[in-house]
C-alpha cells in the first residue's frame, strides 16, 4: 500500500452507524462487525447492563491468558444456553466442573513455571557467590 492509498483508503475501523444528531459515529467498530458496541446487534443488551461493566472487570480480562478467556467465554455461553433451555442444567454443571478442573490445571502449570524461573535465578545467584 502506498502512502497515497493510505490517505484515500476508507477507514474500516470506525463504526458505520449514524448518531441521533445525524453525524457519523466516531467510535471504533467491534472486530468482525461494522458497528461499535453501542450500535451493533448486542447494543440493547450492553446498554441494559448500565454500570455493571466496571473498569476492574475489563482490567482483569486484559490480564487473562487466551486460554482463560476461552474458558470464561465457554462458561458464559453455557450459562446462556441453560437459561434459554438449549442445554440441561446438569449439562451446564458438568461443563462448569470440567472448566474448574482445567482452570486449576492452568493455574498449577503457571505456578510451576514461575517457580522454575525463580529456582534458576536462585541457582544462578548462588553460583555467582561460590568460590
Amino acid at each position: 500500500m502506498t502512502p497515497e492509498d493510505a490517505v484515500t483508503a476508507p477507514d474500516n475501523t470506525r463504526c458505520q452507524a449514524t448518531t441521533k444528531a445525524g453525524l457519523p459515529c466516531r467510535a471504533l467498530a467491534v472486530s468482525g462487525s461494522p458497528f461499535c458496541n453501542m450500535h451493533g446487534p448486542t447494543a440493547r443488551a450492553i446498554q441494559a447492563l448500565g454500570g455493571k461493566h466496571r473498569a476492574n472487570a475489563y482490567r482483569l480480562e486484559d490480564k487473562m491468558s487466551p486460554r482463560m478467556k476461552n474458558v470464561v467465554t465457554l462458561l458464559s455461553n453455557a450459562a446462556a444456553e441453560v437459561h434459554e433451555g438449549r442445554i440441561s442444567p446438569s449439562q451446564g454443571s458438568s461443563l462448569a466442573t470440567i472448566c474448574a478442573t482445567l482452570v486449576k490445571a492452568l493455574e498449577t502449570a503457571q505456578i510451576e513455571m514461575r517457580l522454575s524461573v525463580l529456582e534458576v535465578k536462585l541457582r544462578g545467584d548462588a553460583n555467582g557467590f561460590e568460590d
